[in-house]
């Protein structure tokens, strides 16, 4: 009896919590909407923000994922393998156990100190970071938890100083830095394929990819991929809540198409090259994309157990590595094309009562 009743305590916090996301995401949302059309986004469970970059209207709002059922739905889908997708380590190992190419992971840093992982690097306090960094090598810090690029720096060092997110700080701001780290991975640095540090070079510029399961076919399935790009205003992240911008992919061939800016107040920027680098964005194909592609559904067969999942995928020279899965991934995205108009990805949502 108090094990069912702490099972739904820890349900409903969970349910107050995405509400409160939702709210969020309604109050900064960046979009200006006549109160008319505001309200009647919210009847049918559309933030402001969706409604105007989706360019809602009666009769294509059902083709749409709504944004209640995203934060309200979508994170029941998974059930409980939905927390191993909200713990980086755990998930990495995952991915590695069906042979999927993951970042190395060299230290843990919590409450209890910092635990080594690995050989490679001595991470067992902060005098092995630095002496890590001071060979030149870059190495992530990122939350074991969470997303959104938030908490993610870069440490390294350059000319015999060490750096955060490039900028050299001194030996005792270094310290303290990592001497304050909880709930936090260091990990491997992944160097992106050319083609994206052509467009742009500060950030590792990912690929969100959205896996789903097949129930007809008893197969997984990629219904849509979306690049990343960082900004001037995101470094060192791609994220789009930190400003990056988004660009759809072409699934099936793997070409880029027009990079969407969201302005404050206007309707959707179309883009044809970066803003910042103004290198060409539009029809370039991304290396290795059927390897890519190929690479996730075999690890996605492998984790059926895991219906759903939002991938976030880097292109290396040779191939490509998972960084990390979302469990119930932004569904922005939706702006380029709406998901319920593939019948696939409508009886999936249908499956788990999300739509």
């Amino acid at each position: 009896m108090r094990r069912d009743m702490a099972g739904r305590a820890m349900s409903f916090g969970k349910t107050a919590r995405n509400v409160q996301r939702l709210i969020s995401a309604e109050l900064h949302g960046r979009a200006t909407v006549p109160l008319g059309k505001k309200l009647w986004g919210w009847r049918r469970g559309f933030t402001s923000e969706s409604t105007a970059r989706y360019g809602l209207t009666p009769e294509n709002v059902h083709e749409y994922v709504s944004d209640t059922a995203r934060y309200l739905r979508t994170p029941r889908i998974n059930g409980p393998f939905a927390a191993a997708l909200l713990n980086k380590l755990v998930f990495s190992g995952l991915v590695a156990s069906r042979g999927g190419p993951v970042p190395e992971y060299y230290c843990f840093a919590c409450d209890h100190g910092f635990l080594p992982m690995g050989d490679r690097y001595d991470m067992r306090d902060a005098a092995g970071v630095v002496a890590a960094c001071m060979t030149g090598e870059r190495f992530i810090v990122k939350p074991v938890g969470g997303g959104g690029g938030a908490g993610v720096r870069v440490i390294s060092s350059a000319d015999g100083r060490l750096t955060i997110n490039g900028k050299a700080v001194d030996r005792t701001e270094f310290r303290a830095f990592i001497e304050g780290l909880s709930g936090a991975l260091i990990c491997e640095f992944i160097v992106q394929h050319d083609y994206a540090t052509t467009i742009f070079p500060h950030s590792t510029n990912s690929i969100r990819i959205l896996s789903m399961w097949d129930y007809e076919k008893d197969e997984p399935f990629l219904p849509f991929a979306g690049h990343r790009f960082g900004r001037t205003t995101s470094i060192p992240t791609d994220n789009v809540s930190q400003g990056g911008i988004p660009v759809q992919v072409d699934v099936a061939t793997g070409v880029l198409k027009s990079a969407s800016l969201a302005l404050r107040g206007r309707e959707n920027v179309w883009l044809d090259e970066h803003p910042d680098t103004h290198a060409r964005i539009k029809g370039v194909r991304v290396p290795n994309w059927d390897i890519v592609t190929s690479g996730l559904v075999e690890i996605a067969r492998g984790m059926s157990y895991i219906p759903y999942v939002g991938w976030d995928v880097v292109v290396t020279a040779d191939g490509f590595c998972v960084i990390e899965g979302n469990n119930y991934p932004h569904l922005g995205h939706q702006l380029f094309e709406p998901l319920l108009r593939d019948p696939r990805v409508r009886a999936f949502y249908e499956r788990f009562g999300v739509v």
